[in-house]
């Protein structure tokens, strides 16, 4: 396997607080799929869930190189897997990006504290003909 492109993000969760207060609905609707608000509203302290997220949605971003692109970031989520941790899925023009990149698999690592969420993710294309 070869390493197609990293990306990492870290963000204040006071800045995503603030985004989800000011902006409510429209914002969680805008940036996060159905089931990442039914995931992170459903634990405690929802808006480190939230940023993390965001984190890795910015990372994958920077990664495919999808600035001016048209990529949404719906297209970009990060699903809960509780054995195995993160992972990411891709759709619409997102998913061409990474295509057309070559990539094949998407590792993502997330953290964070109560004042950050830090997002890193490797894209990987598989060698094997």
């Amino acid at each position: 396997m070869a390493i197609v492109a990293v990306g990492t993000e870290i963000v204040q969760c006071a800045r995503i607080a603030q985004m989800i207060q000011q902006h409510g609905e429209q914002f969680l609707e805008r940036v996060y799929t159905p089931s990442e608000i039914d995931h992170c509203a459903q634990l405690p302290d929802a808006t480190s869930h939230f940023a993390r997220r965001w984190a890795a949605k910015q990372a994958v971003y920077k990664a495919l190189h999808c600035h001016r692109k048209g990529v949404r970031w719906t297209e970009i989520e990060i699903q809960s897997r509780p054995t195995c941790g993160p992972a990411i899925s891709l759709s619409g023009i997102a998913h061409e990006r990474a295509l057309e990149a070559g990539v094949d698999t998407i590792h993502v690592s997330l953290g964070g504290c109560r004042s950050q969420a830090i997002a890193y993710v490797i894209l990987w294309q598989d060698d094997t003909p």
